[in-house]
């Protein structure tokens, strides 16, 4: 399920994922984003907010990871066990996208990429810039691969150097093919 919000542009988002790097100890744009460790400070940056590991059939099927707003402010991200603990202690590159991708939520809502009540459901399509999903979705990316830093690297480099899946390094790469 998708929701509509305040539109953005890629270049805004890349801009921002810059600040979400800094806030979250990267020293610079050559190392991976440190997934787990923003997991673990995002209490500390966004009151009442926290993460819960639940058992997987807590969750559906196709759903690894979910953000919830709390009815008194602040949010909960709730994480399966078996993609916390691939994320963890195997480096499951897609789990960490997961989870970052929950922790982007929280992010774009906080600096006023709120949802609207208008709903997209399977038929209803909604323009990219105006997706509450697309909008997390590529500001992940942007957190996770640092465009400026990654240029004329191969997909291999970016999943080596940036702990990222092959699909999001294989459309990195398109990024740079397309300019």
């Amino acid at each position: 399920m998708d929701y509509i919000t305040k539109p953005t542009s890629r270049a805004a988002l890349r801009k921002f994922s810059k600040i979400i790097r800094v806030i979250f100890g990267c020293r610079s744009d050559d190392e991976p984003f440190p997934v787990l460790q923003a997991l673990e400070k995002l209490p500390d940056i966004i009151e009442n907010t926290n993460y819960e590991i639940v058992n997987d059939k807590e969750l559906p099927a196709k759903v690894f990871a979910q953000c919830l707003s709390k009815p008194d402010g602040g949010f909960k991200i709730e994480i399966k066990q078996t993609v916390y603990d691939g994320a963890c202690y195997d480096d499951n590159h897609a789990f960490l996208c997961f989870i970052c991708h929950e922790i982007c939520h929280i992010l774009l809502f906080c600096i006023g990429f709120t949802p609207v009540s208008a709903r997209a459901f399977g038929d209803t399509d909604i323009e990219p810039f105006r997706s509450v999903e697309w909008q997390a979705k590529a500001l992940t990316g942007e957190v996770m691969i640092p465009f400026d830093a990654s240029k004329g690297m191969t997909s291999n480099e970016i999943v080596e150097k940036y702990h990222v899946t092959k699909q999001s390094a294989d459309y990195r790469v398109k990024q740079d093919r397309q300019k």
